[in-house]
């Protein structure tokens, strides 16, 4: 680092930022159902008072995404978003919390709540860094976003933006994106894609003394189920392997009767060089199979509610290497180079040609989880790998 890189990562406002996360902890952004009135006022409000130019995105009324910018002195430069969205998942049963789960407490220097890592730290480091580099003069732009709806997979959020936001108001598009979830500061890039399936078989109904008389349904499914985990599954060196998950079965609705229909979903997984199309081929073969060769076997609705191909950055994009360097010189590790299970906001990003990756503080093995937490070590080095990325990539 030079002298004017140190000064900016060693004056960061740590007592401001943590009191920031606490309060965005705080807001309780639980998504379903998604209520961003308060933390997109939390949020506005504390990027006005750092003098950043702002601006309330909402494609659909209550989808209210918050972005500061700051502009450069080259219109044509650079233009670094970091971002991280506000929506965090359901707590569950608050009572089995060591801690109340929107107390956001401050125990063993860790932050406790929902949303600590995944990712309202994340979000608090992204905007003090960017305050500690408000009176530099830079050539390029950076652009903070706080988006919403990211775990319920909506297109309101960055999506939104990408496609129409930003540039409805003249703003430009990102040429390089940080989003900043949970990842111990590593550089992920590397996603899973996925489909997201809701079949029902269809049975015929009958008394539940009578079972001859009818179909059953759900008997149906379980043959469904079978032969959808045979799906072949693919490794990739960093994506893992491609995984399968029944996540909702419903059918049936009385105990003495055959049921008549029954409903489930899926969500398949895939890595490189897998995608949506030749998976959801396989699917739909594999039911035509089981309606020829089983007896009284028939499939009402066929519904696929979400698919996203499997995206991967380049990693030899310079400004990897960049990250790279600001990450060795805080953290004075070597970043891991990692690949998930989802992009998250980033996939939008990849899939319009934009470059980026994950880096963020946290951990991701317990995000929706009881007793998520955060390092405060690791959000003031996230704050400082962010500030020194800002000048190097937009200086």
């Amino acid at each position: 680092m030079n002298s004017q890189e140190e000064n900016v990562v060693n004056n960061i406002n740590v007592k401001g930022m943590i009191e920031y996360a606490q309060r965005l902890v705080r807001s309780k952004s639980i998504n379903p159902p998604g209520d961003y009135s308060e933390i997109s006022q939390i949020v506005l409000e504390e990027e006005k008072r750092m003098g950043l130019e702002v601006a309330l995105f909402e494609g659909h009324p209550g989808k209210i995404n918050v972005f500061g910018l700051m502009r450069g002195s080259d219109p044509k430069g650079e233009v670094l978003c970091l971002s991280g969205h506000m929506d965090v998942v359901p707590a569950g049963d608050e009572k089995i919390w060591k801690y109340p789960p929107f107390a956001a407490e401050i125990h063993d220097d860790k932050i406790w709540g929902r949303g600590t890592a995944d990712m309202k730290g994340a979000l608090a480091a992204q905007i003090y860094a960017l305050e500690a580099v408000k009176n530099i003069s830079l050539r390029g732009t950076v652009m903070i976003g706080s988006t919403v709806d990211d775990e319920t997979a909506g297109v309101w959020g960055m999506q939104y933006l990408l496609e129409r936001g930003l540039s409805a108001k003249g703003w430009p598009l990102p040429t390089f994106h940080v989003l900043g979830e949970a990842n111990h500061l590593n550089i992920t890039g590397s996603f899973k894609g996925r489909l997201w399936l809701r079949v029902t078989t269809l049975g015929k109904s009958a008394h539940g003394g009578a079972p001859q008389s009818g179909i059953n349904a759900i008997d149906n499914m379980i043959k469904l189920i079978g032969k959808f985990k045979e799906v072949p599954k693919i490794n990739h060196p960093l994506m893992g392997e491609d995984t399968f998950n029944l996540g909702i079965l419903n059918g049936g609705v009385k105990v003495n009767m055959v049921p008549a229909e029954c409903e489930a979903h899926f969500d398949f997984r895939m890595c490189l060089p897998g995608d949506t199309e030749s998976s959801l081929r396989w699917f739909r073969d594999t039911l035509k199979g089981l309606e020829t060769e089983v007896p009284h076997f028939k499939v009402g609705d066929f519904e696929v509610y979400e698919r996203r191909n499997p995206v991967e950055v380049d990693f030899d994009h310079p400004k990897i290497e960049v990250m790279k360097s600001c990450i060795r010189e805080v953290t004075k590790k070597e970043p891991v180079i990692q690949g998930s299970l989802s992009a998250g906001d980033l996939y939008h990003t990849l899939r319009a040609g934009i470059p980026g990756i994950w880096t963020g503080p946290g951990d991701i093995n317990i995000i929706h989880q009881t007793d998520e937490f955060l390092s405060l070590d690791e959000l003031v080095q996230a704050a400082k790998i962010y500030a020194l990325l800002i000048q190097r990539v937009c200086g």
